[in-house]
């Protein structure tokens, strides 16, 4: 779990009502971008040892979602910040080119889908290391139908101390085919959130403020049953 339960971000102080419903909704932001990681490297593990098979809408459903809010947590956290050079966030903002051909694809189908022969979706590559044949395989996976070249295949040494390495998602920047590492991706993102929860406590410190238990009210489940009045005899 990328937050722990001690996290600042679970045990906000009482703070002005914009700034509590920031600073809460990156949390929550985080949360859902944990979750998708941890789902796609569990995914991946699967293909790549065989025992999941046709799963690319839910490998493609988590790369996509991690990528779309990620660019939520840039644009909510630009929202709350006080200093105008964004120094916190500048370690992920490469992540806004491709997921921006993507949001108004729609505008650009020719220009970033045809000319390129890029599938809807682009494809997933990483790397498996196999500790029983003791092999590293570099794994493809096309989001939909295969219209050209896969692309070029760069294989590495067997890395006994990792299994899944380096996970891609090769798309469409325009009319250029471009690769991120969704895997640094995350690695990025992780020292952000780590560099954000260090601020808070700090800054919460300084103020010498007292940080609050929300369990009761945060993340709740609400359910209601309708109660008809009696019948008239």
């Amino acid at each position: 779990m990328l937050l722990k339960e001690s996290s600042v971000l679970r045990r906000l102080p009482l703070l002005q009502e914009k700034q509590l419903l920031i600073l809460d909704s990156l949390r929550f932001t985080i949360d859902i971008i944990d979750y998708n990681y941890k789902q796609l490297e569990n995914n991946i593990l699967g293909i790549s040892e065989n025992k999941k098979h046709k799963i690319h809408h839910q490998i493609f459903h988590y790369t996509w979602s991690i990528m779309d809010n990620i660019r939520r947590f840039i644009r909510l956290y630009k929202v709350l910040a006080t200093d105008k050079n964004y120094a916190l966030i500048g370690l992920i903002e490469y992540v806004n080119s491709p997921r921006n051909t993507y949001q108004h694809l729609d505008e650009r189908i020719d220009e970033s889908l045809i000319d390129s022969r890029q599938p809807f979706y682009g494809s997933l590559k990483w790397t498996f290391h196999d500790k029983i044949s003791k092999e590293a395989y570099r794994i493809v996976a096309i989001s939909g139908i295969l219209y050209g070249h896969p692309g070029k295949v760069d294989f590495t040494e067997f890395n006994d101390s990792c299994v899944i390495e380096n996970i891609f998602l090769e798309t469409v920047d325009r009319k250029q085919k471009t690769e991120i590492n969704i895997s640094q991706l995350y690695l990025d993102f992780k020292r952000v959130v780590q560099d954000l929860e260090k601020g808070l406590e700090n800054k919460i410190s300084e103020q010498k403020l007292e940080l609050n238990n929300w369990t009761s009210r945060q993340d709740v489940i609400l359910k209601f049953k309708r109660t008809l009045p009696p019948k008239n005899k």
